[in-house]
């Protein structure tokens, strides 16, 4: 019972105890295999044998056929046979017989050779066949009188004495003619022992060892002439098998009979001589006996090495086994073996080994994070109080953070500012920033470290810092190095950084001094963009420029620009204020940038005070977006946008007001026009505003003047008036503010082609037709 339920508990020892079954399936199928291809093989090697038995014995009827019909053909035409085949004379006859015995004694085949003498109407025959001449003579008198159609030269199954009990003789005619007695009635008559057959099939079997066999020949009609002496076995339909010889197609072939339970292997060759049938029926069984023998040699076989294959496998599953077993003592499962039903025994192990590796990969972890966040906290320590750092304390804290800074050594700082930093947070996240920079660190220390020392140290201010070390000369090419690092960094994470590097230097307490001025000067990537790598001989130049205002000239070009709405004149006011300042220093830059937005904010509130159609610009945005920016390149796009938004507010404003103006004047003119008084002096008087400047508009507007406008309405009321009223030509005039007559007729003909009164009188014409 311990046994039992160890071996249950124990599923890896389970699994090597049933290892051995792939391998006893395998032994069972290769000998499923073995027996199937083994029949196969019998039954073929079985057909062809039967099938060359078939062809011999088939061969020797005819050839024993050849030799009688020689024979008979030549004692037929033999002239010594004369006497006996057509001879007159009786004592004659008599002599000639002798012949025949002699003939017939010498033929292995022969049972009586007999001669019809037609002149005589007697039999002749040989005298040695042992049966009785009478009723030798009778059944041949029987047989010919029967049928004139007897086939000539051919053997013919004769049962002499009429008791049915199978063929005594096969009977061999010769005669002249075509048909029996056509020419004359002599006929030569060779009988042959069918025994020589039936010791043929004998000795045929023997030879291949086939002495059960049943072997039997049939006519074209499947009576049986002959067979061997083995019985046909009992209840066997001899007609279904012979059916089914006659519906094949093959003249020489087998198939499997079976009938009652019993499986007979029938090889048959249907087209021998005369159309007979030579069949041969064996048992199934007797055929593949030796296939089954096989087959039981093949269990015994397989169960032997498949009991070897068992003692062997808990054999080697307990050796093997041993070693994992003692293991599982040493090392428990997890979690109290509360899953030990459920998995196997090196499941189990390697759970509990996992385990540990995970606890050991966390302490690694954790212990490599507060070792790099010590290491990275002293780096910062470094570069922010280098000068206050001691050698002894320097070199032991080299030694105990592994940090690579070669001393003494050349040294060479560089800050690393990413591009759009502030836009990549809002995109990927507020941590996308701190990876990134790691990646830039990674990468740099092994690009920039491979001819020298190089440590990085992310100073959690928007920047990186790189302290490399080396020869001077590779130092002095440090940019170069740079330039590759952007390219690596572009192409994998598709990001921009700039460069500011510092001058080299000896002494590490130089550290702080040079970072200090690098974070000063990388201020300089508004003026040069992004991307950059910042050399100091590059910076040069904007260090040393005094200059830190902005001429007046600039000042007044922009306010003007603005006011008069030119964006021509504004924009190249803006643009050479930008490049202006792109020479100067740092912190005189950003004082002329802020002159520059308030000289923008100062002319636009000035331009809204003083205009009716006031522009609607957030200043506080504007402000807010040009601190946004990283480059001079990027304000100035600002700024362009914005006057570009002024003017055209200004512009679509000075378009709505004078629409609003036209539409005023129409309206007044629809409403005032029968006053003869009224004219664009008056109108401009109703406005408030200049006559000349109102016309100005209005015809920009409308396309026509505002003394036009009024005659039309007036004129296209008087037509009104003369279609509908019967108003005098004087009295309509005066309706519709007209003072003077032929100015009335001038227009209106002009207008309509035709006067007043000539008008009217259409008029009336058309209505009434």
């Amino acid at each position: 019972m311990n046994v039992l339920q160890m071996l249950r508990s124990r599923k890896y020892l389970q699994r090597i105890l049933l290892s051995f079954m792939p391998v006893v399936a395998m032994l069972a199928i290769a000998s499923l295999v073995l027996n199937s291809v083994a029949r196969d093989k019998v039954l073929s090697l079985q057909n062809d044998a039967d099938r060359k038995l078939l062809t011999q014995l088939n061969y020797n009827i005819e050839n024993m056929n050849g030799i009688v019909k020689d024979l008979a053909v030549s004692l037929y035409n033999d002239e010594e046979m004369i006497a006996l085949k057509s001879g007159g004379d009786y004592k004659q006859s008599i002599l000639k017989i002798e012949r025949l015995n002699k003939t017939v004694a010498s033929s292995p085949y022969l049972h009586a050779i007999i001669f019809h003498n037609g002149k005589q109407g007697r039999f002749f025959s040989s005298l040695n066949h042992g049966m009785d001449n009478g009723q030798l003579y009778g059944a041949l008198e029987k047989i010919m009188a029967s049928d004139s159609e007897l086939p000539k030269l051919q053997l013919l199954p004769l049962d002499l004495d009429g008791g049915n009990e199978g063929i005594d003789v096969f009977a061999f005619f010769v005669y002249d003619g075509l048909t029996l007695g056509s020419v004359n009635n002599d006929v030569l008559i060779l009988t042959v022992k069918p025994g020589w057959m039936l010791d043929n099939l004998k000795a045929l079997n023997r030879v291949v060892d086939r002495e059960n066999d049943m072997l039997f020949v049939t006519d074209a009609e499947g009576r049986l002439l002959m067979s061997n002496d083995r019985p046909l076995p009992a209840g066997l339909d001899t007609k279904e098998v012979l059916r089914q010889i006659a519906g094949s197609e093959h003249p020489l072939d087998s198939f499997i009979y079976a009938q009652d339970g019993s499986k007979y292997k029938v090889t048959y060759l249907s087209k021998a001589l005369n159309n007979w049938q030579i069949i041969s029926l064996q048992d199934y069984d007797d055929v593949l006996g030796s296939v089954r023998q096989m087959r039981w040699t093949e269990i015994a076989v397989t169960f032997s090495v498949a009991l070897l294959a068992v003692l062997l496998s808990v054999f080697f599953a307990l050796r093997l086994y041993k070693p994992v077993g003692h293991l599982l003592t040493l090392v428990p499962p997890p979690g109290g073996g509360s899953s030990s039903h459920a998995k196997d025994e090196l499941s189990l192990i390697a759970d509990n080994v996992t385990v540990m590796l995970d606890k050991l990969k966390g302490l690694e972890r954790e212990r490599a994070t507060q070792w790099n966040i010590a290491k990275q906290y002293h780096l910062r320590s470094l570069i922010s109080l280098s000068e206050s750092l001691e050698e002894p304390a320097f070199l032991k804290l080299i030694s105990q953070y592994g940090i690579d800074i070669a001393y003494p050594s050349p040294l060479r700082l560089a800050l690393v500012q990413i591009d759009d930093a502030q836009k990549l947070a809002q995109q990927q996240g507020s941590g996308a920033e701190s990876l990134l920079y790691f990646a830039v660190a990674n990468i740099g220390q092994e690009l920039l470290g491979s001819d020298g020392s190089c440590e990085a140290a992310d100073m959690k201010s928007g920047h990186l810092v790189f302290i490399v070390g080396g020869e001077r000369e590779e130092l002095e090419k440090l940019g170069d190095r740079f330039g590759e690092l952007q390219n690596t960094i572009l192409r994998y994470y598709r990001i921009t950084f700039t460069v500011t590097l510092s001058e080299v230097f000896e002494d590490y307490r130089q550290v702080t001094q040079h970072y200090n001025l690098a974070v000063r000067r990388a201020n300089y990537r508004m003026i040069v963009g992004k991307g950059a790598i910042l050399e100091p001989e590059r910076l040069h130049a904007n260090e040393t420029n005094e200059a830190f205002r902005v001429p007046q000239e600039l000042e007044r070009r922009l306010t003007e620009g603005l006011k008069s709405g030119d964006p021509e004149e504004t924009e190249q006011a803006i643009r050479s204020w930008i490049q202006l300042l792109g020479g100067f220093s740092y912190e005189n830059m950003y004082s002329g940038l802020l002159h520059l937005t308030v000289a923008l904010s100062n002319t636009l509130g000035e331009m809204n005070q003083h205009n009716a159609n006031p522009v609607s610009v957030n200043l506080q945005a504007i402000n807010r977006r040009i601190l946004e920016q990283e480059t001079l390149d990027e304000i100035q796009m600002v700024l362009l946008e914005v006057v570009r938004e002024v003017l055209e507010q200004r512009r679509s404003g000075r378009e709505n007001k004078n629409r609003l103006l036209a539409d005023t004047v129409n309206e007044i003119i629809d409403k005032h026009y029968a006053d003869p008084d009224l004219n664009v002096q008056k109108i401009a008087d109703m406005l408030k505003m200049s006559s000349v400047h109102l016309g100005q508009v209005y015809k920009a507007e409308e396309g026509e003047s505002v003394v036009d406008r009024i005659n039309e309405v007036r004129l296209a009321q008087a037509r009104l008036y003369l279609e509908q009223q019967q108003l005098t030509v004087a009295e309509i005039m005066e309706k519709v503010g007209f003072g003077n007559e032929s100015y009335f007729y001038r227009l209106f003909k002009r207008r309509y082609g035709a006067t007043p009164k000539e008008y009217r009188l259409k008029a009336a014409i058309d209505r009434n037709t």
